[in-house]
């Protein structure tokens, strides 16, 4: 053992050292690479013939000989975590220790490996923090994004006020002046559209998950009267008494709902609300009779970038369900219209989960 040339191990960026049983049985030092050499402050011709007992007096040089020790007999490999004081600055450090045996299953060698975890915990926490900035940036703009609307949404209501005044007030052959006043309301419709799903979007992104028991049909008849309190539409729900995240429930429905009235051609559309049994779990399906939805939609919620023109009250619940882990899909239907499938942890009847 003692003619092997280590000195290929100077090229590993991480400390390792060899360990070899001596005439009395005790594992010795015979090898320190370069790195081990940087970390120890110690050369390897310093280490060179000793126990760890005899380079580290006191509770750490005990501890590593008897780890060393422990491999040799049990022929195991092992790992364990020490505390070396370099520079009067404490450092983790991950020891694993690997026995080489001979043909006569004696131990030839020990190799040691280290590894510095103090360095990759501080790298771990830039990361986390950095991620936590960047979580708070993002409240920030959102939060920014809610009060906007807010804003904005009470100014844009007295435009198209002004606009609808200003063509009842003008003459009849006041064409030129008419027709400005409509598109100035036009105007304001849109950016009214546009508030509204910032704020759908503020909504479902800042919901928080709270879970209990509710009924599915009077949840959803509660959306339909104030989506439709002239009950101009076919609505329905199944029913059930469910458990789960309620709050999101109620934002994702109310948003489908909505988005299937008003985007729809006809005079009164056809909705429905189902549950399906999954298994491990419910999902939530909306189906309507609508013009269904462009490709680039069905593309965005199966996961690809925002553009815009998709909404922000989509974008709002495809955030609402990732951050809940679960998944919503859309596929246009084959006799005209689209199908939500909405999967969200823990919605499950309640009854079932009486019974288990």
């Amino acid at each position: 053992m003692s003619s092997i040339n280590f000195d290929a191990l100077d090229y590993v960026a991480q400390p390792v050292f060899v360990l070899r049983p001596d005439k009395d049985g005790r594992p010795v030092y015979i090898f320190w690479n370069r790195a081990a050499e940087n970390l120890s402050g110690h050369s390897r011709h310093y280490v060179y013939n000793k126990t760890a007992r005899d380079i580290y007096p006191g509770a750490f040089g005990e501890g590593a000989q008897r780890r060393h020790e422990e491999t040799l007999h049990s022929k195991q490999a092992q790992s364990y975590d020490i505390m070396l004081s370099i520079d009067d600055e404490p450092i983790e450090v991950r020891v694993t220790l690997h026995p080489v045996l001979n043909n006569d299953d004696s131990v030839l060698a020990i190799v040691g490996t280290s590894v510095v975890l103090t360095s990759l915990r501080a790298s771990q926490q830039l990361e986390l923090e950095t991620y936590a900035m960047i979580e708070r940036a993002r409240d920030e703009m959102e939060r920014y994004l809610a009060f906007a609307a807010h804003d904005l949404r009470a100014p844009m209501r007295q435009m198209a006020g002004l606009a609808e005044m200003l063509q009842e007030e003008l003459p009849a052959d006041a064409n030129e002046a008419r027709e400005l006043a409509s598109m100035m309301e036009q105007v304001s419709q849109k950016a009214q559209e546009l508030i509204t799903d910032v704020l759908k979007f503020s909504e479902a992104t800042n919901a928080t998950v709270k879970v209990e028991s509710f009924d599915l049909r009077l949840l959803a008849r509660d959306i339909f009267t104030v989506l439709d309190p002239a009950q101009r539409h076919d609505l329905g729900s199944d029913g059930g008494r469910i458990t789960g995240d309620r709050t999101a429930v109620q934002i994702i429905l109310r948003n489908l709902v909505d988005n299937a009235i008003k985007h729809s051609e006809k005079d009164r559309i056809w909705l429905r609300i189902q549950l399906d049994d999954t298994g491990d779990g419910l999902d939530l399906l909306v189906l309507d009779n609508g013009p269904g939805l462009p490709e680039g939609t069905l593309d965005f919620l199966e996961g690809k970038s925002y553009e815009y023109g998709q909404g922000f009250g989509l974008l709002g619940l495809r955030r609402l369900v990732q951050i809940r882990q679960g998944t919503i899909q859309a596929m246009n239907r084959p006799e005209g219209g689209t199908m939500f499938r909405i999967h969200l942890p823990n919605l499950r009847y309640q009854q079932a989960l009486e019974a288990g």
